[in-house]
């Protein structure tokens, strides 16, 4: 029984590092991606990578709080919701809007 307790525990820990690895990586990519076509300075990117470290975990917040998928979807939608408010204050006017202008083909053109 202490054995299944401890292999359960390794398992919880490193499920949780790996999806940590994970958001790291993807707030990573993205706060990269953001600098090259937006020309950021490094300490922009760094803001926007800060900003996606705390959306993701508030999006894993959101999946371990409920099983119920619908609940889960909206609330991953009011924390995506909050992404471009965040980005206003540390693009600027103009990189927001050419941020915006970006994301806006992206997402009609898929």
């Amino acid at each position: 029984m202490k054995n299944i307790i401890a292999l359960l525990l390794v398992i919880l820990i490193s499920s949780q590092a790996r999806s940590q690895t994970v958001a790291e990586q993807l707030s990573s990519k993205i706060a990269d991606k953001m600098k090259d076509t937006l020309e950021l300075t490094g300490t922009q990117r760094q803001q926007i990578y800060e900003i996606n470290m705390q959306l993701a975990a508030q999006k894993q917040a959101a999946r371990a709080a409920s099983t119920d998928r619908e609940v889960v979807g909206r609330q991953l939608q009011q924390i995506e919701g909050t992404r471009d408010g965040l980005y206003q204050p540390i693009l600027g006017e103009e990189k927001f809007a050419t941020y915006r202008r970006k994301k806006n083909n992206l997402v009609n053109n898929q």
